[in-house]
């Protein structure tokens, strides 16, 4: 067979109206691809950047809270120390909350540059004997929020619940049923009032997160 070579000669040799290109013009080239994908990431970067931000700012945009006195107005229907299980209930609800650092020790309040203090208050306890042989008790909690370190009152929350259970006979079973439900309506009247300031903070947070993510 015979091949013919005369196209692979063509090939080879540039045409005299059409010359290839020169290293510097590859070079320009280079350089403006470059820079033009420069721009292009500097121009994304300058739109992601405040979203970013504003999102590292909702994560790390944290309250801190001290737990400072916890009392009662009322006596306990079973004996309970109703202070201390205000106090282990509002801990734990704090404790629970992605909004709030908390700390039990009222003492580090004075090491604080900012937060808030809360106080409790148990304001009403109640029982109630229903006709169907329910025992049904009833909590109702005040919290005073004071913003620190001049503990200036900020704001005023309050939570009440009620929680039944089945009566019996024996007189031991009831004191023990008593004390669940004090204890536990104390607890969710805690929850409603701990989560009421806790979503005044989360709008709060948001209408910062806005403004700062529409700051240039």
């Amino acid at each position: 067979m015979r091949y013919d070579h005369s196209f692979a000669r063509l090939s080879k040799e540039p045409a005299q109206g059409n010359p290839l290109p020169s290293s510097t013009g590859r070079s320009r080239s280079w350089l403006c691809g470059l820079l033009l994908g420069l721009c292009s990431f500097v121009g994304i970067a300058s739109v992601a950047t405040p979203r970013a931000m504003a999102q590292d700012r909702r994560m790390t945009d944290r309250v801190t809270a001290v737990i400072g006195s916890c009392g009662a107005k009322v006596k306990s229907l079973s004996g309970q120390d109703v202070s201390a299980v205000l106090r282990s209930a509002l801990l734990k609800e704090l404790r629970d909350s992605p909004s709030v650092r908390v700390f039990e020790d009222a003492r580090n309040a004075q090491a604080l540059v900012s937060g808030f203090s809360v106080d409790g208050s148990v304001t009403q306890l109640a029982r109630h004997n229903s006709a169907q042989g329910d025992v049904e008790v009833s909590a109702d909690v005040s919290l005073i929020i004071s913003s620190l370190p001049g503990r200036r009152v900020v704001a005023m929350v309050s939570g009440g619940a009620t929680v039944i259970g089945s009566a019996t006979a024996d007189t031991h079973f009831t004191g023990l049923l008593i004390q669940n439900l004090q204890q536990e309506a104390i607890a969710q009247a805690v929850s409603q009032a701990t989560a009421s300031w806790i979503e005044s903070l989360e709008r709060k947070n948001q209408r910062k997160t806005k403004l700062y993510a529409m700051a240039p």
